[in-house]
């Protein structure tokens, strides 16, 4: 097996915004990220003992309507993303993931007027889980390979969610770094690998809790399919679509307007070997249909990072 199917072993190419990470960590957003909720996982079994480090800088841009009439809330995330994979048995892969997250939320009038504003950075929400590769079939007459896996994992609330502005006011539930609840989920994976040509296609379940302030962002189902193809042992590159289904989220058992809603993005990546054993990645998750609740923008979500795999 050459490097680069190597490689796509420990990367899954759905990408993080419909992202993020969710899907990407410590996107506190009832319909940012869509696609595989645990892309640093691995879309193939590595070889037991195997073990990856993955750094990703990502950016995601969102508008939503505030809580007053007339007003406009806009986000701009910056996350570092640290991801470490392991196998440590056939058929099973492990990941956690560190993110550092930074956070400039405005709130303004329709007329341009800037009512208040927020920026945050700090350790955002780790994600762990885990990807068990439970069925295989090899066709060997069309050099094919049939998996099938279940993955399940989980974001726990280690990000900062209680900050509060100079006035002593706590800060916005979606400028906090922090969701301040947990968000278990579980999905089924499924691989055709070929020579030159893979396709895939996964379904997950997204749940999020109420964090100690009342709050709690909208459960979702999430999606993905797309293929990718290898003209060259050092470069691949892969086209598919990602999809987000979230409910609205829920403030003290009141449903909270411009939440939750329908996203599906065309999702790009690229894949190119810089060094042995050192991959460059970039990838984008550029959203072309939604149905989203009330006054909601959703912008691209943009991922570039490098990976090294330990021999």
């Amino acid at each position: 097996m050459n490097r680069l199917a190597r490689f796509a072993r420990a990367v899954s190419l759905a990408t993080a915004a419909c992202a993020a990470l969710a899907a990407r960590p410590a996107l506190a957003c009832s319909v940012c990220g869509c696609g595989d909720p645990l892309v640093g996982v691995g879309q193939v079994a590595g070889p037991a003992g195997q073990f990856g480090l993955e750094l990703d800088g990502q950016y995601l841009y969102q508008e939503a309507g505030g809580e007053e009439p007339g007003a406009l809330d806009i986000l701009n995330q910056w996350s570092l993303l640290l991801t470490a994979s392991y196998t440590p048995v056939t058929n099973l892969n492990l990941v956690v993931t560190l993110p550092w997250v930074w956070k400039d939320m405005q709130m303004e009038m329709q007329d341009g007027t800037r009512m208040s504003s927020s920026n945050l950075n700090g350790f955002g929400d780790m994600q762990v889980g885990a990807r068990w590769f439970f069925w295989e079939k090899l066709d060997l007459g069309n050099a094919i390979r049939h998996t099938l896996s279940v993955s399940a994992s989980t974001y726990i609330p280690t990000g900062n969610n209680s900050a509060v502005d100079a006035d002593g006011i706590r800060i916005d539930e979606h400028g906090q770094v922090g969701t301040g609840g947990w968000g278990p989920n579980a999905g089924l994976f499924y691989r055709m690998q070929g020579d030159l040509w893979s396709a895939y296609a996964g379904v997950w379940g997204l749940y999020r809790t109420v964090n100690s302030y009342g709050y709690r962002f909208g459960a979702a189902a999430l999606w993905t399919i797309a293929g990718q193809y290898q003209p060259l042992e050092w470069l691949a590159v892969a086209l598919g679509v990602d999809g987000r289904l979230a409910g609205i989220d829920v403030d003290g058992g009141v449903d909270v307007e411009n939440t939750g809603g329908l996203v599906l993005a065309a999702v790009p990546a690229v894949y190119a070997r810089l060094f042995p054993g050192g991959w460059l990645l970039a990838k984008a998750q550029l959203p072309f249909a939604t149905s989203l609740n009330g006054i909601q923008t959703i912008g691209p979500v943009v991922t570039v990072g490098l990976r090294y795999e330990f021999e």
